[in-house]
């Protein structure tokens, strides 16, 4: 089944009642433009007349309104082209894929297009004093600035093009882009230039009415950290308000959690170029967990470059269910088209909910598609792993009953598990305390989950492999004390690393605790993850002024060791 295909079956109703509509403007307008050209003797050949025919009714099929149930939104998994310290043949190359992918996503009725972070310069950046020509000034949203129709000689040919992509097609455009700013206070760094990896959006009419900055770095040597992080939303004309962050951020309560909880927002565009990461934080896993924990529509757009570790996009839900959602193991871009329901006003409530199946499994095409991928991977997708030896775990041999602790956090596990795999291991794991993130900051977590090995030593787990083992009962419960301000999520993986189906997710209030559980009942065969996982933010290790510099150095010489890998 074709991409579109797939997205006309989906929006089949609101497009035949769009084109009804759009009949009658475009009957009326070609009888006045009929009329006006007539007077002034203007003659217009067969073709430039179809053409502007195609104009009109292609404006009109963009129908959300307000007063619409849903909104059609694109996601874009892209794979950028790049050429080291040339930043014309980078820009203009990836721009000019981008202008190509918001005229598709126009044909398709998308009212929104997320593209991932760093999808336009690509993250093979030079160090900070080498930047310049990768960036571009961007004037405030309060500006209500349009680069497609205001001349400046500080903004970028690339947000000009972007812009005017936008305008042309009518939609709303999200892009994440190297940007520059002029210190003229004290404490200026040496180039008196800060640089940011900043988000911005474009409305229908090419305007900037949203830009982001970065708060929570990923070993990005070449950007600032805004010294006045601030949460950001913009409004549509479909009547949803949007929030947005970038990749990193998503695991911190700064600015996710304030979106969300504070500001209620219901609907949120990530732009990623994510390092998936076994066994709990891989891409979609990720997402997806995030998404249906805090109930919010979800756009993520994710950069594409598997031999590095960076895949996944998807359009996800709440606790609905996920829409579309890809890990590609080979390199490549794709464009993910579905229909999102609005969200109703923000509740705080999470009691019971079910992940189930309809008659057509969510990601029965992806994984066909990925089967016959991974049959003839040219790259393999590159996985970090968590280092499992200090998880407390136990060794599944079979059916089990068991309570395991972690520095006083206690888990409950009921598996029903008929057929073993002598040649791979499943363990039982919990965790309490603080993880380091790729040597750059220490957080708080907190998981009860059985995981993957592939064989019986603790360095294998976290493996991805086929296994023959298979589950028919999985119940994981645990006690989630002091957890008010802490994220808690289910969390799944398939060997595809797609998060899995048919699963049940609870969780109890109890004052500042919570008890939570996940079940499954349906067989269920090779599983890499299954469970649920805790971001304490509370615990998290504030960093200093002296290990901000120790930080500093050790991304220098990570971000050099990335490019030359």
């Amino acid at each position: 089944m074709s991409k579109k295909h797939l997205v006309w079956k989906t929006n089949s109703k609101r497009t035949i009642m769009s084109n009804t509509y759009c009949r009658w403007i475009l009957l009326y307008l070609l009888i006045t433009y009929t009329r006006s050209s007539s007077q002034v003797n203007i003659n217009l050949s067969y073709e430039e007349t179809k053409k502007k025919e195609m104009i009109v009714y292609e404006r009109c099929l963009i129908a959300s309104t307000p007063d619409s149930k849903s909104y059609i939104a694109a996601v874009v998994e892209f794979a950028p082209k790049s050429v080291t310290n040339n930043s014309e043949f980078t820009l203009q190359s990836n721009t000019l894929e981008y202008e190509e992918l918001i005229k598709d996503a126009n044909k398709q009725n998308a009212d929104i297009i997320v593209f991932p972070e760093d999808g336009i310069t690509s993250y093979n950046l030079p160090m900070k004093n080498e930047m310049d020509p990768w960036a571009t000034v961007i004037p405030s949203a309060k500006a209500k600035y349009t680069p497609c129709t205001t001349n400046a000689n500080d903004i970028s040919e690339t947000l000009k093009n972007i812009s005017c992509a936008a305008k042309n097609n009518s939609i709303y455009v999200v892009v994440n882009i190297a940007e520059k700013e002029v210190c003229t206070k004290n404490g200026c760094p040496e180039k008196r230039t800060y640089y940011y990896n900043t988000n911005v959006v474009f409305d229908r009419n090419g305007t900037i009415i949203a830009k982001y900055r970065k708060i929570n770095l990923y070993i990005e040597p070449e950007f600032d950290r805004p010294i006045h992080p601030e949460v950001v939303t913009f409004d549509t004309d479909f009547g949803v308000k949007f929030g947005t962050f970038i990749c990193f951020d998503i695991l911190f309560a700064e600015p996710a959690l304030n979106l969300t909880r504070n500001h209620k927002i219901t609907d949120i565009v990530f732009t990623t170029a994510w390092f998936s990461e076994t066994p709990f934080l891989t891409a979609v896993q990720t997402q997806a967990g995030w998404a249906y924990a805090e109930n919010v529509n979800l756009l993520a757009a994710g950069y594409n470059n598997p031999s590095k570790g960076s895949t996944g996009s998807g359009i996800y839900l709440g606790r609905n269910k996920t829409s579309k959602a890809v890990m590609l193991f080979d390199r490549g871009t794709q464009l993910l088209i579905a229909e999102v329901p609005k969200m109703p006003n923000k509740v705080q409530s999470l009691k019971s909910e079910e992940n189930t199946e309809s008659e057509e499994n969510k990601y029965a095409h992806v994984h066909d598609e990925l089967r016959k991928k991974r049959e003839v991977i040219e790259e393999p997708l590159k996985l970090l792993r968590d280092d499992v030896s200090l998880y407390q775990t136990e060794v599944l041999n079979g059916n089990a009953t068991k309570i395991l602790c972690h520095n006083n956090h206690c888990c409950n596990f009921t598996i029903q598990m008929p057929n073993l795999d002598t040649n791979v291991q499943y363990r039982m794991v919990v965790f309490n305390g603080l993880r380091n993130l790729a040597k750059i900051r220490w957080i708080g977590t907190r998981f009860c989950a059985i995981i993957q090995c592939s064989n019986n030593t603790i360095e294998s787990c976290g493996s991805v492999v086929n296994s023959a083992a298979t589950f028919n009962e999985i119940t994981i419960s645990g006690e989630f004390k002091d957890s008010k301000n802490s994220l808690i999520m289910p969390n799944t993986l398939s060997k595809l690393l797609l998060p899995l189906d048919n699963w049940m997710y609870q969780e109890y209030p109890q004052n500042n605790d919570k008890h939570v559980s996940i079940y499954s009942n349906v067989t269920m065969t090779n599983p890499i993850t299954f469970g649920i996982y805790c971001r304490d933010y509370d615990k998290d290790i504030k960093s200093t002024a002296s290990s901000n510099n120790i930080v500093y150095l050790f991304s220098i010489l990570m971000a050099f060791l990335l490019n030359i890998l």
